[in-house]
């Protein structure tokens, strides 16, 4: 996720509503929205090319913490990479989360700690990670949480896969986990402790089919993330 400058938020703002589903461009909706989004410091999220753009711009998706007719309000903005002021990754954004801070934190902060008991660094995208970043209620009570996990193992991956199945038991919460794998691309971790041979590995410009086992290879070549006690 990134910080938009304040000399480019107005400019985001005004085309907030030509990046709107077609579901929700409606004039209530679009003044809504630019109101949430000029009163707070709600971020971007760098997200794939919808169109061409200049050279030096970018694609950013804007999610607003409310729903119309059950569907989560987003856009989708282009906008001068001079107008990024600050980056946020998925790790950084779990480790800015304090005890109490909202309903789930305690929640989130006992997923970071079950990765770390298996040598796994578990981050958060999507709604979680909107929540902690911001303050906005963008998690509701059974929302799905999405993670993003670095790991050097794959018997870590496993366990951790394993453990998650009791974790979800536990909260009554679904986990939507994906690896950040060596070589750049997320696979979703249901996918790469199966048996199949090939997974999907998704990346800014696509998706294609990687090879699971040299996944896993290569993950296991890296050295470990925490000190082995």
């Amino acid at each position: 996720m990134v910080d938009i400058d304040p000399a480019h938020r107005d400019l985001v703002a005004g085309s907030l509503g030509d990046g709107l589903l077609p579901m929700h461009r409606r004039p209530d909706v679009v003044d809504r929205i630019r109101r949430i989004f000029l009163a707070g410091r709600i971020p971007g999220i760098v997200c794939a090319p919808k169109a061409p753009v200049p050279e030096g711009w970018m694609w950013i998706g804007v999610s607003f913490p409310l729903r119309e007719d059950g569907v989560r309000v987003r856009s989708a903005v282009a906008l001068p990479c001079a107008g990024i002021c600050g980056v946020h990754s998925p790790w950084e954004v779990m480790d800015r989360i304090a005890p109490g801070a909202f309903p789930a934190a305690d929640e989130l902060l006992a997923l970071a700690a079950l990765g770390r008991d298996h040598g796994i660094a578990v981050g958060l995208f999507g709604s979680a990670a909107l929540q902690a970043l911001t303050g906005l209620p963008y998690m509701e009570p059974r929302s799905d949480v999405d993670a993003v996990v670095v790991a050097r193992s794959s018997a870590g991956l496993r366990s951790f896969h394993a453990a998650l199945a009791g974790f979800a038991t536990r909260y009554n919460r679904k986990y939507d986990v994906e690896v950040a794998t060596p070589g750049g691309l997320g696979v979703k971790l249901t996918e790469l402790v199966s048996d199949v041979t090939a997974v999907a590995g998704r990346g800014i410009d696509g998706v294609r089919l990687v090879d699971r086992y040299r996944v896993l290879d290569e993950i296991d070549t890296l050295p470990p993330l925490f000190p082995v006690p």
